[in-house]
């Protein structure tokens, strides 16, 4: 701990002394820029937005059940802030535009670059019966700078990306504004 007290010292004296702007990466994997003057700013992208993709949700594996249908999905943490926890809804739809059954499945303390592995069941309906699943968000999302009292539904869908599958077709859901 010493090592790296004296580390950063060090550094930030000899970027002082350069008067050149650094950037620099915190615990918890945002970006910052150090500047010369002493202060520091996140780093953001041309539209403003604090500069971060979106977690990839995978489903990668099913299981046939006696009476329903098991998945396995897969959430990596491409953003830059820690995925402290992530409530995700899951829809099972029969004959393309029935909601049979929506299971909930939490994500949680996943580290950038870092993914969670996680299986949900769908009770009753077997897979192959199951014509599409469809994804959407609890208000429940702890993310960066988003707490269970700040973040929306909708935004915190917006911090997933659904990957095409071949195992079922999966999406999230579509806003009805």
């Amino acid at each position: 701990m010493l090592y790296r007290t004296l580390g950063f010292i060090a550094l930030t004296l000899l970027t002082q002394a350069t008067g050149a702007d650094m950037k620099a990466t915190t615990a918890d994997g945002r970006e910052v820029l150090l500047r010369d003057n002493g202060t520091w700013t996140l780093v953001t992208d041309q539209s403003g937005e604090e500069s971060s993709q979106q977690a990839a949700l995978t489903l990668e594996k099913r299981f046939d059940l006696a009476r329903g249908c098991r998945l396995g999905l897969r959430l990596k943490n491409d953003l830059t802030a820690q995925i402290r926890t992530l409530v995700l809804r899951f829809t099972a739809y029969k004959d393309d535009n029935i909601p049979f059954e929506t299971v909930s499945r939490g994500f949680s303390y996943i580290k950038p670059t870092v993914s969670q592995y996680q299986e949900i069941s769908f009770r009753g309906i077997t897979c192959d019966e199951i014509s599409a699943v469809e994804v959407s968000a609890a208000r429940n999302c702890h993310v960066g700078e988003l707490t269970k009292y700040s973040a929306s539904e909708e935004r915190c869908l917006e911090l997933i990306d659904i990957s095409a599958s071949d195992v079922l077709p999966i999406a999230k859901r579509i806003s009805a504004d």
